[in-house]
């Protein structure tokens, strides 16, 4: 079963949780499109087919063969995935046809039920939703919000992840970085030394462990980030011994994703944090 795909509950009405951007005059934007949700009820409209751009016959939102529809989350745990859910995070009631996955859902119709908008927001483009948006309950302590309008829970949603302890983290990124520090040593150091070899070869062994196992979580974003920066540290610490052609096609490609995802990141959470978003 995919994270938005699998499962077509009939049960009427389901709330689901998902975030926005809030635009100017206080309109509520998706994360990936500009234009607005309107007071009440929405219906989705795939987009390939509005650009008649795909081949085969129109359909209507959501499709199990396209990506189209709205989408919402299980829970604010899930939505947390994106860095606006730290600002603004909404309770939707979705009907019509909906497809579930392990994460949420696409559906056909939506409405705003309730909002919560952190302290960042501005009281003014705050009070800017309230206007526009009517029928929507507004709140300031996002717990209040999803106890009286509690997203309903579906039998095709994995248990969220609970969140990492904060020595876990600690321990890991600790031991992510003297796996750098031991792949930058030469290799016919680590070669000739008995003792670094041992070290080298359990490092390396409990990465590969790390990310193999993290593939059986697939419905999991953070094992599967967790996955993938294991996976990273094992390549570069086989870098040194495949040479310049290591240094090459190993080290530097992990160099230039790290910051690129780094930067990615850093945007994202500036973009998020700003009100109102920028739109167009």
């Amino acid at each position: 079963m995919d994270a938005y795909a699998g499962f077509e509950p009939q049960v009427g009405e389901i709330r689901a949780v998902r975030t926005f951007r809030v635009g100017p005059g206080g309109a509520l934007y998706p994360l990936f499109s500009n234009t607005p949700w309107g007071d009440g009820a929405n219906t989705a409209r795939c987009r390939a087919v509005r650009l008649a751009a795909v081949s085969g016959p129109s359909h209507p939102a959501p499709d199990p063969d396209c990506t189209c529809g709205f989408y919402a989350y299980a829970s604010d745990t899930a939505a947390g995935e994106y860095p606006n859910a730290r600002h603004v995070l909404a309770v939707v009631a979705c009907w019509g046809r909906v497809i579930a996955g392990t994460r949420g859902l696409r559906a056909e119709h939506a409405r705003v039920e309730a909002i919560w908008m952190s302290a960042t927001v501005p009281a003014e483009l705050a009070a800017m939703v309230r206007e526009r948006y009517r029928s929507v309950s507004v709140y300031t302590d996002k717990a209040t919000m999803l106890a009286e309008h509690s997203p309903t829970e579906l039998d095709c949603y994995e248990e969220p992840a609970r969140a990492e302890a904060g020595w876990r983290r600690f321990g890991r990124w600790l031991a992510i970085a003297g796996a750098i520090v031991l792949g930058t040593l030469p290799a016919h150091w680590l070669g000739s030394n008995r003792d670094a070899r041992i070290v080298w070869g359990v490092v390396l062994a409990f990465f590969v462990v790390a990310a193999v196992l993290s593939r059986r979580r697939q419905a999991d974003l953070a094992a599967r980030r967790r996955g993938l920066v294991a996976f990273a540290v094992a390549l570069w610490l086989l870098a040194p011994f495949a040479g310049p052609v290591g240094v090459l096609l190993l080290r530097l490609p992990l160099i230039q994703i790290a910051a690129l995802l780094f930067v990615q990141r850093v945007l994202l959470a500036r973009a998020a944090s700003t009100f109102p978003a920028e739109v167009g």
